[in-house]
């Protein structure tokens, strides 16, 4: 039972890691292909790839969570945000 709560928070956790990582990821393109604010581009940059991508590590290190469940939750973002883009061009 405890492996499964572990398993489903790993999920969830996953998913989470890889929506922020998808949010940071478009805003840093968005702004950088339209050349807009370049203080927020920094501010962005600092936050993904050290804040970001140190958290996901960690979480990777401390074991606290099956390493199927998170990526199961990082791919299953992806799934449905291409899900989400084939249902968008359909309309």
């Amino acid at each position: 039972m405890e492996s499964t709560i572990r398993w489903i928070l790993g999920f969830m956790v996953g998913a989470a890691w890889s929506a922020a990582n998808l949010y940071f990821t478009v805003n840093i393109l968005k702004i950088s292909v339209l050349k807009k604010e370049q203080a927020k581009l920094s501010a962005l940059l600092l936050l993904k790839f050290p804040v970001l991508y140190l958290t996901g590590f960690l979480i990777l290190v401390s074991k606290l969570f099956p390493v199927s469940g998170l990526l199961t939750g990082l791919t299953a973002v992806v799934i449905m945000m291409g899900i989400r883009r084939l249902c968008m061009n359909r309309s």
